[in-house]
């Protein structure tokens, strides 16, 4: 389905969330604490678990966000500066969850239309991972957000449909920067390792082939000759890496390295720009939320040169005397919004104070006069 602009200049589009899969994830993003914290481990997420009845109503009317927030989730507290859209209607196709996508949020829509991001990261809530026969399972599977992301853990195919960007048409951001540096490592050695990590490597073959040596079964002699002869491939790749005659074909490798470096760098830009317009984003959607607050708590308070979310928070801070505008400046991000909370909690307070004061409903006691008749 190609994007559909509403009346209401919102994008709709269909979107492959998520499927069936086995995912990779160090373990200790799954809770594990053992030996396998730091390992890379396998967890099945099964199409019949993802399709689910209980799984499926999770999904619906799950908020969209740019990227995942930094907490990992999205609640009531923050929904209002996260979520750029949101997904219904989800359903079974083939092996994947398939949804409606609204994207509704003017920025956001114009980073998409500018930049080809289109693939989804789904946020669960705390996950269930079960161990069942040496292999994990995610069981119980409850959604949170959906991210819009340059690069998700399910693969390419998941992503929002657009007839205009083509699975493949791009690589993406992060495997093109590490197929680049893999591929300057490769000119500058068969190996992709340097001297120092060659010989690293050279000693901890040694080490294991002295524990072999001199063993007689099968098993020992086999595994010391696959060590001897690893040790001397090493060395001649050693050899080749600290020989300085030059040869026919370094101009040509020198070449390739300046070119392949220099599409790294295009990419690193690329990256940056793309974060530097996420970041706007989220400084635009921060601005619009706080001066909303400010206008509505403290509207005598004049915001006209207010060009940041910090600036609305001194201009009340400094309009009620808590900091002089110049004491204001020295503070850090976090401090000015602690300030600015903590005027927000009195002067809620205070209000209810107020109401309470001039909105009381019980009657006064009548006066002897007024229970005879009189006024």
């Amino acid at each position: 389905m190609a994007w559909e602009t509403t009346p209401q200049g919102y994008i709709k589009t269909t979107a492959k969330i998520t499927k069936g899969a086995v995912l990779q994830y160090y373990g200790h993003e799954i809770g594990l604490t053992d030996s396998r914290a730091n390992q890379i481990v396998n967890v099945n997420r099964t199409l019949d678990e993802l399709s689910k009845p209980e799984t499926l109503k999770s999904i619906n009317g799950m908020p969209i966000t740019i990227t995942h927030p930094d907490k990992k989730a999205v609640d009531a507290n923050d929904w209002k500066s996260k979520t750029v859209g949101h997904v219904q209607n989800p359903r079974v196709e083939s092996n994947y969850i398939v949804c409606d996508a609204f994207i509704q949020d003017k920025s956001a829509i114009e980073l998409l239309k500018d930049r080809d991001i289109r693939e989804l990261s789904v946020g669960y809530e705390p996950a269930d991972i079960q161990e069942i026969n040496g292999q994990f399972y995610h069981k119980n599977i409850r959604v949170n957000h959906v991210a819009i992301v340059a690069e998700g853990r399910a693969g390419s195919d998941c992503r929002l449909n657009d007839s205009k960007s083509k699975i493949g048409e791009k690589m993406k951001f992060q495997a093109k920067k590490t197929w680049l540096i893999d591929a300057i490592k490769k000119l500058l050695t068969d190996s992709g390792l340097s001297a120092e990590e060659i010989n690293k490597k050279i000693d901890e073959l040694v080490a294991e082939l002295e524990e072999v040596q001199g063993k007689e079964d099968e098993e020992s002699k086999s595994k010391a000759e696959e060590l001897q002869k690893q040790i001397d491939e090493l060395k001649a790749q050693l050899e080749a890496l600290n020989d300085d005659t030059p040869n026919a074909g370094d101009d040509q490798k020198d070449a390739q390295i300046v070119a392949l470096t220099a599409e790294l760098e295009a990419v690193k830009k690329e990256r940056d720009e793309l974060k530097a317009r996420v970041e706007e984003l989220e400084a635009e959607k921060d601005m619009g939320s706080v001066v909303n607050d400010a206008k509505t708590r403290f509207p005598k308070v004049k915001l006209n040169d207010a060009k940041s979310a910090r600036d609305v928070r001194i201009s009340v801070l400094v309009d009620h005397g808590i900091y002089s505008k110049e004491q204001a400046t020295k503070l850090t991000d976090a401090e000015i919004r602690a300030a600015y909370a903590g005027l927000v909690a009195t002067s809620t307070k205070k209000n209810k104070v107020v109401s309470s004061l001039l909105n009381d409903s019980k009657e006064a006691p009548k006066s002897a006069s007024k229970r005879l008749g009189g006024k």
